[in-house]
This record gives C-alpha cells, structure tokens and sequence, in this order.
C-alpha cells in the first residue's frame, strides 16, 4: 500500500515495511515472539520468501506475512535472558530503554522493567528479542561495507 502526502509543493512516498526490502537483504523474523535471523528470497504484497541462518550447509526456506519481517540493519539479536540494564529493546516502531536484567516470575516468564516507568513486559524464557545496534558502521569513502 502507498501512500502520498503533499508537503509545500513535493510528493512524498510512505511505503509499507515489506517495501522496503529487497532479495538477498539480511531480516529479522518474528516467529512464534522471538526473532530469527535470515535473508530474503523473494518479495510479494502478501508473502516474503525468507532462508533462515541456520549454519547447516542446507538453509531452512520459508513464506511468512510481510509485517514479521524487519530489516536487520540497526538491530541485533539477543536472548531474553542475556538482556541488560541500558539496553534498548525494539518493540514495533518504539524503544524502550531497560532498567534492569529481566528476572523470573513464580509463572515462569521473564518480567522486564524499563527507565520510562511505563508497564513492565512478559517475556517467554526462550525468546529472542530486537535491541538497538550501537555500532558504528564502517564506511569507505562514504559507502557502508555490507557482509
């Protein structure tokens, strides 16, 4: 879906996030609360194609819907358990900041506090969660290196 805007007297574009993506790009994929790494095969309005890193020489293939699927750029993976004070955790198109290590309800899940004093998140123990990757990104002459 696109959209267009009048702004003075340009046009500007906003594209939905499965827009943006192009084949062999590197994603992140919600499967099941918890994000997976993988890269993109192909590009329809109702379907991704996405081959997960799964380190076997044979890459595990899927099709999911185009709104579990975020560009990786700017993101890192990590286990719920292994979250820190002052990471920032990707929650849709916000961020939170994270107060302090998750710790374990008598229910099992991990509860996450954050510094904005805003509700505590439940967490599956096993989950993989999107966190704000401070790394700077190498250039040369002005081009960022992908890998």
């Amino acid at each position: 879906m696109i959209s267009t805007a009048m702004t003075g007297t340009a046009m500007t574009k906003t594209l939905a996030p499965h827009q943006l993506l192009r084949i062999g790009q590197p994603v992140h994929v919600n499967h099941r609360a918890s994000w997976l790494p993988a890269t993109v095969t192909c590009v329809t309005p109702r379907e991704v194609g996405v081959a997960y890193a799964t380190g076997s020489p044979a890459p595990r293939a899927d099709t999911v819907v185009p709104w579990s699927v975020r560009p990786a750029d700017g993101a890192l993976l990590r286990p719920a358990r292994r979250v820190a004070a002052s990471d920032e955790v990707i929650f849709g198109s916000s961020t939170r900041t994270v107060a302090a290590p998750p710790w374990k309800g008598r229910d099992g899940w991990l509860v996450l506090h954050f510094t904005d004093g805003g509700q505590p998140a439940l967490v599956l123990p096993g989950a993989v969660l999107r966190l704000v990757d401070h790394t700077p990104t190498v250039t040369v002459n002005g081009l960022p290196i992908t890998h």
